[in-house]
């Protein structure tokens, strides 16, 4: 979050509400890999992966619009680069 606030590519936490996890559940597999219902979309996509990354020290779930929905100086209208602006700028420090 703090490299999305340097870099103008504003991020913030969701939270992993337990009780969403059963929008997962299916009738013919062990977990559906989307929500059963158009409730929570990002928030069962976060939960899904989570079942990914138990021995993760540190993750992360960008659920990307991706789409400005007006022009600003050197990022034009339309298709643009949400996310990645932030997710370079902690690879940059962490790995550099």
């Amino acid at each position: 979050m703090a490299a999305g606030a340097v870099s103008d590519d504003p991020l913030w936490q969701m939270p992993l509400r337990a009780p969403y996890d059963t929008l997962l559940s299916s009738k013919i597999a062990n977990v559906n890999h989307v929500s059963s219902g158009a409730f929570a979309g990002s928030i069962t996509a976060a939960l899904f992966l989570k079942r990914f990354v138990k021995n993760a020290k540190a993750w992360v779930h960008l659920d990307i619009f991706a789409g400005a929905p007006e022009a600003r100086p050197g990022r034009p209208f339309g298709g643009t680069d949400q996310g990645i602006r932030a997710v370079y700028g902690v690879l940059k420090q962490r790995y550099s």
